[in-house]
């Protein structure tokens, strides 16, 4: 049996041996190596940054997507917050260059990140699904059309999703990195997660950042990091810099997705009935591998 594919606890689990896929594995070993890889030099560091997105779209448009289903993404998340919890409590806070107050903030938004994403999971689980669809049919709605995958009438704002396989009521889309759909029984929650996680990316990045980079005064207190030119001297300096850049990058993408979110709430729309607009209006992303990319980076699975 191949290891990669079955792990047992020498104490054994609730209902015998627990079932990882190869897919889900991938993300526990490429996250770290990649991460101790881009410490080594500046050079380094931008050949990492560069190819990772690059590796990821070939591995995604060869193998990934012809899955029904992927931990991959999950994990890759999953990974990558523990990664960069443990390189800033662990590397950055014993440097003593930040104070415990923006710790705690730190800790707060990573806890609450992790604590709306849980539930944004939770609250998509398909059973409540079925439940908030089962409660619509009920009431006497039978004006949506019947959906030919689940083979029962669906209310008009609902969507099937083929990765979840169910109809979702509102449904925005497949968030990859949470392996969930998003819809309007968990959007809040998402929203939430979206919040917490920039701003723990994105003030991680920056307290991690100055505290291993020469800082100047931005405004007022506000610290921003200056000369980063001394930071591989040392290999967990220049790990704790590869972390604080990939928080960046990573919080402003989550950002991006939020700025997206509140403008569709704004026009009073979702991201599905958007796609299908354009799609239906001749509408273009650009080139498939552009269009895959932002699907991929950006949280979207159609």
């Amino acid at each position: 049996m191949n290891i990669l594919e079955r792990f047992r606890a020498p104490c054994g689990w609730r209902g015998g041996a627990k079932q990882l896929s190869v897919d889900a594995v991938i993300p526990l070993i490429a996250v770290p190596v990649l991460s101790f890889a881009a410490a080594q030099t500046l050079l380094c560091t931008i050949i990492t940054f560069v190819t990772t997105p690059i590796l990821v779209y070939y591995l995604h448009h060869n193998f990934l997507r012809f899955l029904l289903r992927t931990k991959f993404f999950l994990m890759w998340n999953i990974t990558s917050v523990v990664l960069l919890m443990l390189v800033f409590e662990i590397t950055v806070v014993p440097l003593l260059e930040i104070l415990p107050e923006e710790n705690w903030v730190f800790v707060i938004s990573v806890v609450g990140g992790i604590g709306c994403a849980y539930q944004t999971r939770v609250k998509a689980d398909s059973g409540n699904q079925d439940a908030a669809l089962s409660h619509v049919i009920e009431l006497g709605d039978t004006g949506g059309e019947l959906c030919t995958t689940c083979r029962r009438r669906a209310p008009p704002l609902a969507y099937h999703c083929r990765m979840c396989q169910t109809c979702v009521l509102r449904r925005e889309y497949h968030c990859k990195w949470l392996d969930c759909c998003v819809g309007g029984s968990n959007l809040r929650w998402y929203m939430g997660c979206l919040l917490f996680s920039a701003i723990a990316f994105i003030y991680g990045s920056n307290l991690t950042m100055t505290s291993v980079c020469h800082p100047f005064i931005f405004i007022g207190t506000i610290l921003l990091p200056d000369d980063c030119s001394d930071v591989y001297h040392q290999l967990d300096i220049a790990l704790c810099f590869v972390s604080g850049v990939y928080s960046l990058l990573a919080g402003l993408a989550v950002l991006r997705c939020l700025l997206y979110h509140l403008w569709l709430i704004w026009i009073g729309t979702t991201a599905n009935e958007r796609r299908l607009a354009l799609a239906g209006g001749g509408g273009s992303y650009g080139h498939d591998m552009l269009k895959n990319l932002g699907h991929i980076f950006c949280c979207k699975a159609c």
